[in-house]
C-alpha cells in the first residue's frame, strides 16, 4: 500500500491552505492507496477519521507532527493527543509508550546548514548533537518539500541507525501532495491495523511518481 503519511490540511494546521476532502479526492485520483493527517501539535478525533474514510471508501489514518524542546519535530501515530506547549523528547517517548504509540523523527536534517555539506559524516555529526534518535522508533527518509541531498542524507542517517525509513509529502498545499510515500507491505484497513504494521516496521519510504 502506498500511503502519504505526513500531511497537513486546513482543518487543524493553521499554515495549510489543503481541505480534507480536497486531499482525498487528490490522493485518489494519484493512485495512492491512503493519506495520513498529521497536522501541527493537534490530532483528529477518530470519529471524523472514520467518517471521510468511510466517504470516500479509502484508507485515511492520523497522525501528530510534535514539536519538541532538543529541536525538530516528531511525528507520532497512536498518541493523539493536542500539544499545547513545547514538550521534550523524554516526556514524548514516555507518553507514546504508555500508548503503544510510535515515533518517527520528521525531516532530521532540516533546519541545519546541511544543503551546504556534502560530506555526510559532518553532516550528521552536525545533525545528531540534537539528541532525539535514540528516543524514535524511525526516520523520516523522504520528505516532499526538502532537497533531495537532505532525502539521501535521512535515508543513509536511518541506516547507520538501524531505523526504518518513512516516507510523505509534508503537503500544506494540493500539488505539494504525494510527493514522497510509505509504502506498506500489508493492506490496512484500520487504525488497528495500521499501528501493528508500523511497530512491525513492515514499511519503507519512497519517492512517488503518478501512473500515466
Amino acid at each position: 500500500m502506498k500511503i502519504d503519511l505526513h500531511v497537513h490540511t486546513n482543518k487543524l494546521s493553521p499554515d495549510s491552505t489543503l481541505d480534507p476532502e480536497e486531499a482525498i479526492q487528490t490522493a485518489i485520483s494519484m493512485g495512492l492507496d491512503g493519506i495520513c493527517f498529521t497536522e501541527h501539535d493537534r490530532a483528529w478525533e477518530l470519529p471524523g477519521i472514520t467518517e471521510l474514510s468511510a466517504k470516500y471508501n479509502f484508507p485515511v489514518f492520523r497522525g501528530v507532527e510534535v514539536m519538541v524542546k532538543e529541536g525538530g519535530e516528531v511525528l507520532v501515530f497512536g498518541l493523539n493527543l493536542n500539544f499545547t506547549t513545547v514538550i521534550d523528547i523524554k516526556t514524548l517517548r514516555q507518553l507514546a509508550i504508555e500508548a503503544n504509540a510510535f515515533m518517527i523523527a520528521a525531516h532530521p536534517f532540516r533546519g541545519y546548514p546541511c544543503h551546504a555539506l556534502t560530506d555526510f559524516e559532518k553532516a550528521s555529526e552536525l545533525v545528531l548533537k540534537r539528541r532525539v534518535f535514540d528516543k524514535v522508533d524511525g526516520l523520516e527518509g523522504f520528505n516532499g518539500r526538502n532537497m533531495e541531498g537532505n532525502n539521501v542524507f535521512a535515508c543513509q542517517l536511518a541506516r547507520n541507525l538501524s531505523l526504518p525509513a518513512s516516507g510523505g509529502s509534508d503537503a500544506h498545499a494540493r500539488n505539494e501532495l504525494g510527493k514522497c510515500v510509505t509504502i506498506f507491505q500489508n493492506d490496512i484497513h484500520n487504525e488497528a491495523e495500521f499501528m501493528r504494521e508500523l511497530k512491525a516496521n513492515n514499511f519503507a519510504g519512497s519517492r512517488y511518481t503518478q501512473p500515466k
